[in-house]
């Protein structure tokens, strides 16, 4: 044990560095504010329950990031003056029976060392005899009682009628004074609306045990700079192990407040009648802190339920004496334990996304890291530079430890909650001095079925998704990953971190193992030597970390050019709709790199392919694609589109032709009439008709994508039609046709499968074998829809996504989408900005290769009875232009065409 005997201070801030933190603090409330902005867009929210838990996960942590920042906001040290006059002091220390009766009297012995005339009283709740002659060889006053109540208050008021001093100091019996303790916070009480002083709360064990170095570093910060703002507000905690108060205030409440936390609860009552407090930055004592699970875990349940408990009970009646910071600590201060709940959300919310198949958040995640990382930087450099205001080296640094080990406490922060709601009583008992190392498996068993659990979900998600399969697949390389293969990555990765974490708790509490394994280990000199230069490794980079981040004032610019940075790159997405109208459809057309389409109707292409072969007629050097669709069966092969095919690869595009093979009236195919087409293509019905199509396919050699049976599946079918079939029939036939083709020895078809509804691409898929591209139809119908709706293309798109994404063929996910119709009405909105916005969120999902603008004014497919006036027979696309201005007559027909023929070569 090391006993400090010299007086630690905290130097008072330069107003420089004041400057230089709220600088910082400005910065980290500008970032906060655009990460939240950009959160709660609509287009971001996924499944409902999900994403509300998210949402609460989130704002509880960017809250407790606001709550210490604005503790850092007016750090300050109290101006130390001189002692005018003379004041009675009593020093109360309380013992309990288990204590360690060593451990009481080297506390009673350092408070007797303490240099400025005072009465030592011990609280002795178990009358001890050996306690009783420490006392007496040391003059100190033994004081116990026969009803015990109220706990440690009650311990402390049954003193107090005893005592007579004008200031009353409340030592724990581990806590170590200095010699100097009085000196140094009795001029503090010149001042006599000082109701209490506070200072320091130190350690001398925190080496002692992993456990005991975590617990030390979660209370750094919160006993250096953050507490130099509250003496600053008004709110200075009252700690009870070195506590000092004027008698006169704890008897004008009545004397010490009782609870499980009785410190808060007599800081909360004092406030309120108007008392001020102070805090002292300076290390006038050293105790213990908890170094075995068990005893921390008995102190956190007991905090956690005694916080809550003032929360809910005493908060309120005392709420209205306060001043509005008063209010605001008392309020924020006990959610701290509420990072039980959270931890629970942390770890439900990638669990059941990865087994339910549902997204929390549909966003980018390159967006989000680009919004998210300068907040995260911000936070860090706050917090760093903060860190000039602790008082020992071993203070500073990045607390991981400690963060560790509060997230592996989320279930004892849940049973305080739990406690408080249904008024369980936690019996008051002292945190462990002494305990003894154990191997705790049933303490870790919460944290044990937590990481097995998260472990399982992956093991899941990798089996039934292919998650993990589709990572170390050779051929594909981190910037051609799906968007949303990314995303559920991340999710697993969450789960990973989460067992990760958990699974290290359960470590920490296998006390006699570790022991044992350092005992092992300290007797390889090898390895011993190893570890120490790991251990000497890692301290001395954390701490030259922060010397650079905390001391260098180059490191100050790096927020100041990284929000720029963030600024400059993410204005598009600020202000989505004053970027996006400056620039012309055509304009973000022509810098897309994928292939651009627009549908034109048949009769149309027709027209242009017959205008002198060609000749004069040009498509805008940025489309690549044309879409035509493809009439039903009849005897013969004439409706093969022949020439038309011609004319589009002539002016260097390819042609995607929708091919419904649906029968024509007079068909000799429909003699007799089959109950299902899917099903007589696969009995071989229509072969003659498939040799023929597939032999003109063959002969045109240039690639051709074909959308094959989009309306077989079409999404007002709510049962097995005539056309549709049954799931296998459906699968049947596309993969008939597929195989047909390939026999007839035709490779130059690009296959694009184009489900009407999200929920048929479970059932309907027909095999990643036997499909090249996937396709999506975007159409916002607005009013005319179905719900009578207006609907953006996020909204359109994304249940097609997320079905493509939880898909049990895990290659399904590697195939590039195709938006095979993307169009708006302006029946309820806007469609030309429709289309604008949609062009603006295509860069959000990297897996869309190909976009075709549905141009047509021949369109009389309804999906309602709705019409925006009786003598409406088409609906009126805000595309159609577009298509206009993208195939238009030109008279130079021998300029020069730009192709984009790379996209179908990778695939």
């Amino acid at each position: 044990m090391v006993v400090h005997k010299k007086v630690l201070s905290t130097p008072k801030p330069t107003r420089k560095e004041i400057l230089t933190l709220r600088l910082l603090i400005g910065l980290g409330l500008l970032a906060l504010s655009q990460f939240v902005w950009w959160f709660f867009l609509p287009g971001h929210i996924g499944h409902p329950l999900l994403y509300g838990l998210l949402t609460f996960s989130l704002l509880f942590k960017l809250g407790r990031m606001l709550h210490e920042w604005y503790h850092y906001f007016s750090i300050q040290v109290p101006e130390h003056r001189g002692l005018t006059r003379h004041y009675s002091v009593d020093v109360l220390s309380t013992a309990c029976p288990g204590e360690p009766i060593d451990m009481i009297a080297t506390t009673l012995e350092a408070v007797q060392a303490i240099t400025y005339p005072h009465t030592t009283y011990l609280c002795d709740e178990g009358d001890d005899p050996a306690l009783k002659a420490i006392c007496k060889r040391l003059g100190v006053i033994h004081v116990t009682r026969q009803e015990k109540i109220d706990a440690k208050a009650g311990n402390i008021n049954n003193a107090l009628q005893q005592a007579t001093g004008e200031i009353c100091v409340i030592l724990d019996p581990d806590h170590i004074p200095v010699p100097q303790f009085l000196d140094r916070v009795l001029p503090y009480f010149e001042d006599e609306q000082i109701g209490y002083v506070q200072v320091v709360q130190a350690y001398y064990n925190q080496h002692e045990s992993l456990v005991a170095c975590g617990v030390a570093e979660q209370t750094y910060n919160f006993y250096g700079p953050m507490m130099m703002s509250m003496g600053h507000y008004g709110t200075a905690q009252a700690i009870g192990a070195n506590c000092t108060f004027r008698r006169a205030a704890l008897d004008s409440i009545g004397g010490h407040a009782p609870g499980l936390t009785e410190d808060m609860h007599t800081a909360m009552r004092l406030h309120a009648h108007g008392w001020k407090s102070v805090y002292v930055p300076e290390v006038l004592s050293h105790g213990l802190v908890p170094a075995t699970m068990a005893a921390y875990y008995k102190q956190q349940v007991k905090w956690a339920r005694g916080a809550f408990d003032l929360l809910f009970y005493v908060y309120p009646r005392l709420f209205s004496r306060f001043t509005w910071q008063q209010k605001l600590h008392y309020f924020t201060a006990p959610l701290y334990y509420l990072f039980g709940i959270v931890g629970i959300i942390d770890l439900f919310v990638p669990a059941a996304s990865l087994v339910m198949g549902e997204y929390p958040w549909t966003v980018n995640l390159g967006q989000f890291l680009l919004r998210f990382l300068p907040l995260f930087a911000l936070s860090l450099l706050i917090r760093q530079y903060a860190q000039r205001w602790l008082l020992e080296e071993h203070e500073k640094g990045f607390h991981i430890l400690g963060g560790l080990l509060r997230v592996g406490t989320w279930w004892i922060y849940t049973l305080g909650f739990i406690y408080t709601i249904f008024r369980v009583n936690v019996p008051y008992i002292p945190t462990p001095k002494k305990d003894q190392p154990q191997n705790h498996v049933k303490l870790c068993l919460p944290n044990l079925i937590g990481a097995i659990v998260s472990l399982g979900v992956i093991v899941y998600a990798s089996h039934h998704y292919g998650l993990l399969t589709k990572l170390w697949v050779d051929a594909v390389k981190l910037r051609d990953l799906p968007e949303f293969y990314s995303y559920a990555t991340f999710m697993a990765g969450f789960a990973c971190l989460n067992a990760f974490v958990l699974g290290f708790n359960v470590l920490l509490g296998q006390e006699k193992f570790l022991a044992a394994a350092y005992r092992f280990m300290q007797g390889n000199y090898p390895v011993k030597a190893w570890l120490q230069g790991l251990g000497k490794g890692v301290w001395q980079t954390q701490h030259t970390v922060y010397r650079l981040l905390a001391q260098h004032r180059f490191f100050m610019l790096l927020p100041l050019l990284g929000t720029t940075v963030f600024l400059v790159f993410s204005n598009d997405s600020f202000y989505p709709a004053r970027q996006t109208r400056k620039e012309s459809i055509q304009a973000r057309l022509m810098k897309n790199p994928f292939m651009n389409g627009v549908y034109v109707s048949q009769a149309s292409i027709k027209a242009f392919s017959q205008h002198s072969s060609g000749a004069g007629v040009k498509l805008d050097p940025s489309i690549t694609l044309i879409s035509l669709h493809q009439p039903g069966i009849t005897d013969s092969l004439e409706p093969f589109p022949a020439g038309q095919i011609r004319f589009i690869t002539r002016q260097g595009a390819y042609p995607l032709l929708t091919w419904n093979l649906r029968l024509a009236e007079g068909s000799p195919y429909n003699e007799p009439k089959p109950q299902s087409l899917v099903k007589a293509i696969t009995e071989g019905r229509f072969d003659n008709y498939l040799r023929g199509y597939a032999a003109q396919i063959k002969a045109h050699s240039s690639p051709v994508f074909i959308r094959l049976l989009p309306g077989v599946v079409p999404a007002h079918a709510a049962a097995t039609g005539p056309d549709r079939g049954s799931p296998d029939e459906f699968i049947g036939a596309w993969r008939y046709v597929v195989t047909f083709f390939r026999q007839q020895g035709v490779t130059n078809v690009r296959w694009v499968w184009s489900p009407s509804t999200d929920t048929d691409i479970k059932q309907y898929y027909p095999g990643s074998d036997y499909v090249d591209w996937i396709g999506v139809s975007c159409l916002n119908y607005g009013e005319a829809s179905v719900d009578g709706e207006w609907h953006s293309f996020r909204a359109l798109y994304e249940p097609f996504r997320s079905q493509i994404f939880w898909h049990k063929d895990s290659k399904i996910r590697t195939k590039p989408v195709i938006i095979t119709e993307l169009g708006s009405t302006s029946y309820g909105g806007d469609g030309t900005l429709w289309i604008t916005d949609a062009l603006g969120q295509l860069t959000d999902y990297p897996e869309i290769r190909s976009v075709v603008f549905y141009a047509t004014d021949r369109d009389a497919h309804w999906p309602t009875a709705w019409r925006p006036s009786p003598t409406t027979q088409y609906i009126s696309w805000d595309t159609k232009p577009l298509g206009e201005r993208l195939v238009e007559f030109h008279q130079h027909p021998e300029d020069s065409l730009v192709n984009n023929r790379d996209v179908i070569s990778s695939y």
